[in-house]
C-alpha cells in the first residue's frame, strides 16, 4: 500500500500532501476543493495507457470541440507561472511538463508517455501494466459488469460465494444465488438473480445500489487491482445500509490486498464508514480532507485524520464534509 501522496501545481492544488494513508481512504471537502483531482493524480501514476487516454472524460464532461481531451490536459497546471507539475507517492512520482504544445510525463529521468497538442496519447516505454480499477459516478454498463462476474464464477467458486454473501448482507437480503446466463430471446449475457420467488431476474431489474455494489466487487475479484478509485462512492446506496456495505467492503479490501481511494459528499457515508471501521482490527480507515484557507481562498490545504478524530467530530456534531 502507498502511505503518502503529494501533489504540486496540479489543477487547483498548489501543494498538498497526505500522509499516513490507510487501506480505505475517503476524500472529503467542500465543492471545488480538488477531490476529483486526487483521483486523477492517482490515475496518472498507476493507470494503463488505455485508462490515461480516456482520463479526460472519466470523471468530467468535456466540450465536443475538445477533441482527444486536449482541453483537459491544458488545465493540469495550477496557475500561469509554473512550468511543470509533480504527483508522487512514497513509491514513485511523475513530472508533467508542456513544451511546444506537447505534454511529457516523466518517471524520474525516463519519458513514460506524451500527449500531443490535439490530446492524443503516445506510450513511450516504461509504463507498467495497470494496477488500477476506476469507477466513475455514472452507472456501469450491465453487460460489462456481467462479463466481469463471468471471470469470477467459473474459476473461483470461493470468490463467487463471497460475492453472493456480500450482496446478501448489505443490499439484497432475499438473494439466494447469482448466475451468468443468456436466456432464449435475449441479446446479451447478464447476471441473473434468484431472490426466491420461483424465477431468476436480470440484474437490470434491481436498483442502482445493487448494480453499483456488484460492480465494485466484480472489479476487485476479477481484476485484482492494487488500487481502486471510486468517485462518489455513496451513489445509489440508501443510508441505512451504508454501515453493512462498509463492513463488507473493508473486509474484502484487506482480504484481496486492495487500497481504496473514494470521494464522498455524504456525512451519512462518512459516519457509516467510521462505525464499520471501529468494529475492525488494524485501523483501516482514513479521511483525506481538502479545505480552502480562510486567509487565502486561492490556496487549499490537506489534512489526514483517522477514526478517533472522526469519532470526536461526530460526538461534537462538527461539520467534517
Amino acid at each position: 500500500m502507498i502511505s503518502t501522496l503529494e501533489l504540486s501545481h496540479f489543477r487547483g492544488l498548489e501543494h498538498v500532501k497526505f500522509e499516513n494513508l490507510g487501506r480505505a481512504n475517503l476524500i472529503v471537502g467542500g465543492n471545488n476543493t480538488g477531490k476529483t483531482s486526487i483521483l486523477e493524480a492517482l490515475a496518472l501514476l498507476y493507470g494503463s495507457l488505455e485508462q490515461l487516454q480516456s482520463l479526460p472524460t472519466t470523471f468530467r464532461e468535456q466540450p465536443k470541440q475538445a477533441e482527444g481531451g486536449a482541453g483537459f490536459w491544458r488545465y493540469l497546471l495550477k496557475g500561469d507561472d509554473p512550468t511543470r507539475f509533480n504527483v508522487a507517492t512514497d513509491e514513485f512520482g511523475i513530472i508533467g511538463s508542456s513544451s511546444q504544445g506537447n505534454w511529457d510525463f516523466k518517471n524520474g529521468g525516463s519519458r513514460v508517455f506524451q500527449i500531443s497538442p490535439n490530446g492524443n496519447l503516445v506510450g513511450l516505454g516504461g509504463q507498467k501494466n495497470s494496477t488500477l480499477s476506476i469507477l466513475a459516478t455514472r452507472q456501469g454498463d450491465p453487460s460489462a459488469i456481467s462479463e466481469l462476474f463471468n471471470q469470477i464464477a467459473p474459476l473461483n467458486p470461493d470468490n463467487e460465494a463471497k460475492l453472493e454473501d456480500l450482496l446478501r448482507q448489505s443490499i439484497e437480503h432475499r438473494l439466494r444465488r447469482l448466475r451468468y446466463a443468456k436466456p432464449a430471446g435475449t441479446k446479451n449475457h447478464l447476471v441473473y438473480v434468484d431472490v426466491g420467488n420461483g424465477s431468476m431476474l436480470p440484474m437490470t431489474q434491481f436498483g442502482q445500489a445493487f448494480a453499483r455494489t456488484l460492480q465494485v466487487y466484480c472489479e476487485i475479484f476479477a481484476n485484482r487491482p492494487k488500487i481502486l478509485l471510486v468517485d462518489e462512492i455513496e451513489n445509489g446506496l440508501y443510508f441505512e445500509g451504508l454501515e453493512d456495505y462498509w463492513k463488507g467492503l473493508m473486509a474484502v479490501l484487506e482480504d484481496q490486498d486492495v487500497q481504496l481511494f473514494a470521494t464522498t459528499h455524504s456525512r451519512e457515508c462518512m459516519e457509516a464508514a467510521q462505525r464499520a471501521a471501529a468494529s475492525m482490527e488494524g485501523n483501516p480507515l482514513r479521511f483525506l480532507r481538502l479545505d480552502r484557507r480562510v486567509d487565502d481562498p486561492q490556496k487549499i490545504v490537506a489534512t489526514t485524520f483517522g477514526q478517533e478524530e472522526m469519532q470526536t467530530a461526530i460526538n461534537s456534531n462538527l461539520e467534517m464534509r
